[in-house]
């Protein structure tokens, strides 16, 4: 399949509205017993799966533990609907359930982000920041198997690695969060990844009218509701040519369908 190419904005597709909806007593409650529950899945869970990633090898503990995560991301996501914080439009992601050694390659906006792919992702290994593996909050990554980026060639193999294996791969092009909404450049890791372990590629174009949770955005901070989120899908490719060049072409298609929109 040939590299991507910029591609427009599909016809019809509207902005989301912005967040227009009086604060309110009964959203503040909603929002910090949500986040006060959040905050128990976390903790809770993370001490429970770093202590069975002592126990339970990787080849049982990390499907166990990335089963766990899909699961509590969907109840999260579902709690967060229920009250009326957050309205998602995620249905075109429904494809992703039956993937198999796919890498995913979502623009990023906040950490919200994660939680929308891996709810619909199944057996999803995750690309993190070194050092939160060894955080007791975040123990079920470690039993999961998600790969620290502490060092370029053997992150590589690792991922490449879990994808021959039939797992699927998240990996953020832009590396970190939006801090404005924007497409930030990309790093060629991924497509050097996607590359090695002869896998393709799929887009996932996020859009939100909020910017809770962007880089810089405190978790305990209250934003304006409803938040809105919608995710779509591009056309898979795979690597073609040096993958610095097939990284800048598909960062072009990226901007052209997102386009300079800030929430």
């Amino acid at each position: 399949m040939p590299a991507p190419h910029p591609s427009a904005r599909p016809a019809g597709r509207t902005p989301l509205p912005p967040p227009d909806r009086p604060r309110r007593l009964r959203d503040a409650l909603a929002f910090y017993g949500v986040l006060a529950v959040l905050c128990a899945c976390y903790l809770g869970w993370g001490l429970v799966a770093i202590g069975l990633s002592f126990v339970l090898p990787p080849r049982i503990g990390g499907p166990l533990g990335r089963r766990a995560i899909g699961t509590g991301f969907r109840f999260l996501l579902g709690l967060m609907e229920r009250t009326g914080l957050v309205e998602f439009d995620l249905s075109e992601l429904e494809p992703l359930r039956r993937a198999r050694g796919l890498v995913v390659a979502p623009n990023h906006l906040s950490m919200i982000d994660v939680m929308l792919i891996v709810s619909h992702l199944p057996d999803a290994v995750c690309i993190m920041k070194a050092g939160l593996e060894r955080n007791p909050a975040m123990g079920g990554g470690r039993l999961a198997g998600y790969i620290p980026n502490d060092a370029g060639l053997p992150v590589i193999r690792r991922a490449a690695d879990a994808l021959r294996e039939g797992a699927n791969l998240l990996v953020f092009p832009e590396g970190t969060r939006s801090p404005d909404g924007r497409v930030g450049p990309f790093h060629p890791g991924f497509a050097l990844i996607a590359r090695r372990a002869r896998a393709p590629i799929q887009p996932v174009f996020i859009e939100s009218n909020t910017r809770y949770l962007s880089k810089g955005w405190p978790i305990w901070r209250r934003p304006d509701f409803p938040l809105r989120y919608r995710a779509r899908l591009g056309e898979a490719v795979t690597v073609a040519g040096p993958a610095e060049a097939f990284t800048e072409n598909l960062h072009r298609q990226y901007t052209a369908t997102l386009g300079e929109a800030r929430p």
